[in-house]
Formats: C-alpha cells, sequence, structure tokens
C-alpha cells in the first residue's frame, strides 16, 4: 500500500504526538510533510511569518487529504534579498543541511515518503538539489521531493500583494492590518524572468519594488482568499497521489 492510502480523514501533527501516538500512527502511514518558510518582511500589514504561516496552513489541508504526518514548520529561509528591512536569514548550505539532516531522522523513523512544501521563492535555490545531497545517505526506499505551492496556482504570484494578503485573510484575518496596506512604491517595469534574477541578490527586494511590496494588497479578499487555497490543495493533492 502507497503511503497514505485511503487515508483522507487524517493529519497527524508530529508536534503535538507522544512517541506511543507516533508508533501507532506509522502503522497506517510512511509519508510526512515539511513546511518551509521564511522569516521576513511582508509589508507594513502582513506579518514576517507569513510564508510560515501559509506552507504550515497549507501542509495540514493537504495532510488531511492523502493521509501524512505534517512537521512543524521551519520557519528561518533564504531572505538575504529583503536587506536592509527585517529578514531572518540561514545561508542556502544552511538550510539545505538541516532539512537533509531532519529527512535522515524521518527515514530512520521509518518514513518512506517525504515532501518539503516550500512557500518561500528565496528558498528554491537551496531546496532544488535536496535529493542529490541526499542520495546515497537514505534507504533505496525512501523518496524525497519538493513542491512550491505557487506552482499549483494559475495567478501570478506576488509578495503581500493580493494574493499572499487574500491568503493570509482567509486563513488568520487578525494579524492583517488593511489599513496600513498599500502597493509597491516603485513601478515595475521589467519583466518578471528579469526581476527573478535581480532578486537573487542581498539587498535587491527593496530596491526593485520601494517599500518591499510586489503587487497590490489593496485587492485582496478573504474570499479570494479561500478560492485560491482550494485551488492549491486540489492540485496539491493530486500531484502527492500521482508521486511514484
Amino acid at each position: 500500500m502507497r503511503p497514505g492510502l485511503h487515508l483522507q480523514t487524517m493529519s497527524l501533527a508530529v508536534f503535538g504526538m507522544s512517541e506511543y501516538e507516533f508508533r501507532n500512527a506509522l502503522k497506517k502511514t510512511k509519508r510526512a510533510i515539511i513546511p518551509v518558510g521564511s522569516l521576513e518582511q511582508h509589508g507594513n500589514h502582513l506579518p514576517v511569518s507569513t510564508d510560515s504561516l501559509i506552507a504550515e496552513y497549507l501542509a495540514r489541508l493537504a495532510a488531511k487529504q492523502v493521509g501524512a504526518f505534517v512537521l512543524p514548520a521551519i520557519s528561518c529561509g533564504v531572505s538575504f534579498e529583503h536587506k536592509p528591512m527585517f529578514n531572518i536569514s540561514l545561508r542556502n548550505s544552511t538550510l539545505s543541511t538541516l532539512i537533509c539532516d531532519i529527512c535522515v531522522s524521518l527515514a530512520e523513523n521509518r518514513l518512506k515518503e517525504i515532501i518539503v512544501l516550500n512557500g518561500h521563492h528565496g528558498n528554491m535555490g537551496a531546496l532544488q538539489y535536496i535529493a542529490q545531497e541526499l542520495h546515497g545517505k537514505l534507504p533505496r526506499d525512501v523518496c524525497v521531493y519538493t513542491m512550491h505551492y505557487w506552482h499549483m496556482m494559475n495567478s501570478k504570484f506576488d509578495h503581500a500583494g493580493e494574493v499572499e494578503t487574500s491568503l493570509v485573510l482567509a486563513i488568520a484575518p487578525e494579524l492583517v492590518r488593511m489599513d496600513r496596506a498599500s502597493p509597491n512604491s516603485k513601478k515595475l517595469s521589467k519583466s518578471r524572468v528579469a526581476y527573478s534574477s535581480i532578486t537573487n541578490s542581498p539587498g535587491s527586494f527593496p530596491k526593485i519594488t520601494g517599500n518591499g511590496v510586489w503587487g497590490d494588497p489593496r485587492k485582496a479578499t478573504a474570499a479570494k482568499g479561500e478560492k485560491w487555497i482550494q485551488e492549491i490543495i486540489s492540485r496539491l493533492t493530486k500531484t502527492i497521489t500521482e508521486l511514484p
């Protein structure tokens, strides 16, 4: 039986489990999801934990559909592009080593399928080689996959704009200050491909956007957030169940 098959109502948050509960649950599923986010500025209206908040929330929802353990979110990521605005950043090598060590530990605890669910664009460089880094360090029957949740959306992604603000309004509206919301203060004139390359450089994001916001959060609503969450979860769970 594939990990999690026919366990559409099971979501297991490792953080609150005992050894006894973990070992019993392990009889039913061998799948785990690791949400990865960041601690960085998201304008004046969203919490610095936005990426971690979204990633962990989506991980829990997906886990209920596919039957999986959910680890606590890794809340620090690679966010040097936000300097000198608030960011708590790890080097690519540090984040990679951290996740690899977690995967080795999960494998030692008999987990067979590990999904790293990423919530921050700046983490992509570190995460794309996780499977290679783990080659030869895990049993042959253990598989590790990396997924970026915005790849499950039709809408163009932003940073503290309409999309992210809508998601947080749907997840934790008490953390959103719409009275402080404002769009990027500099005109974004280059292509998204060009900006994706530019934002790899430390300190680039404030220079490009002016105020650290990419998009217009004033257009955000909780209803849009709920719609996007449903879209993400539908595609995410389909992708997970199609894994070899």
